[in-house]
């Protein structure tokens, strides 16, 4: 059995209020903090500037204050996780109507065939909130399978296993067996709608060659196998998060039809093309930072991501 995940006081309390009030309170307990904390001498850590710089090719302030967005970024998201373990179901309803679809024509078109859908979110914003609202805006009575490979994350769980109660029909796969990617696909063809993230570390198995920002990234790669086997539609999607609501963007939908390598090469330029544009768009709202060792081979070098800053470029292991 699961522990109960351990919610912070403040988080607590903060994550009763509606949307809009908790993240602008939030903004203003942690610029008061970071005031507090100047005014006693203590400096303000680089966190991921010098990769910031080194990644994107930003100048050195406006990598400074990516990072500090990036800091406040990473306690909204984790508000945004107790806010929905803890909030009732209407209080939900009414945070979701400050979610914005900016293609809602193609989840549409996408919903109206009613043949398997694939949604393949980033790891930015309050995805879940965005994946909630397409599911009930778009795909209302229609299951969803989520996709993972381990279960051991308590919130994570708890928290999508909230949206049976907001009216979606919510399970789990661990995908770590071919019996069980079988079952995802017998799923899908029953009505479901799959949920892949795209921005997952090669070592999840598929790895594919995605390059960006002129590094050698590679990310895990199976929602080709996915959609060719189900006839799913892919729909590449990445939620950001403001004071006053959410974006969930819409890329490019695609199918896959074939297994030849050019097909594989055009449908992981595809996805490659999503991810970069909306690391690039919002790149202080990528959770996966700390991460960025695995997506990229030994040679490749870039700054130490350490609290300490670490400005000199490190060795990345593979």
């Amino acid at each position: 059995m699961q522990a109960a995940p351990s919610i912070p006081w403040t988080y607590a309390r903060l994550a009763g209020l509606p949307l809009v009030r908790r993240r602008r309170l939030l903004r203003l307990m942690l610029a008061g903090r970071g005031l507090a904390g100047r005014l006693r001498g203590v400096r303000d850590e680089t966190g991921f500037a010098a990769t910031f710089e080194s990644v994107l090719r930003l100048p050195r302030r406006e990598a400074l204050r990516l990072s500090r967005e990036a800091h406040r970024h990473d306690a909204a998201t984790e508000l945004e996780w107790c806010a929905l373990h803890r909030r009732p179901v209407a209080a939900i309803r009414r945070d979701m109507d400050r979610v914005t679809v900016t293609a809602p024509e193609v989840m549409e078109r996408v919903a109206a065939t009613g043949r398997p859908v694939i949604l393949a979110p980033l790891h930015m914003g309050a995805y879940v909130l965005g994946l909630a609202t397409l599911m009930l805006r778009h795909f209302p009575g229609r299951p969803m399978l989520v996709l993972r490979q381990r279960d051991d994350m308590a919130m994570e769980t708890e928290v999508i296993e909230r949206l049976r109660e907001i009216g979606t029909e919510v399970r789990f796969l661990t995908v770590d067996r071919r019996a069980d990617f079988l079952a995802a696909v017998r799923y899908a063809q029953k009505g479901a709608v799959i949920v892949v993230f795209c921005d997952l570390a090669p070592a999840y198995g598929a790895p594919a060659e995605m390059p960006m920002f002129g590094l050698p990234f590679r990310f895990a790669f199976g929602t080709d196998a996915l959609a060719r086997l189900t006839g799913a539609t892919v729909v590449p999607i990445a939620t950001t998060m403001d004071d006053d609501g959410d974006t969930v963007t819409i890329g490019r939908p695609f199918e896959v039809r074939g297994q030849a390598p050019e097909e594989r090469a055009e449908v992981a330029g595809l996805m490659r093309r999503h991810l970069q544009a909306a690391i690039a768009a919002r790149p202080e709202q990528w959770h996966l930072w700390p991460s960025l060792v695995d997506y990229l081979p030994s040679s490749a070098t870039v700054p130490d991501n350490s609290p300490a800053g670490g400005e000199a470029p490190q060795p990345l292991a593979a």
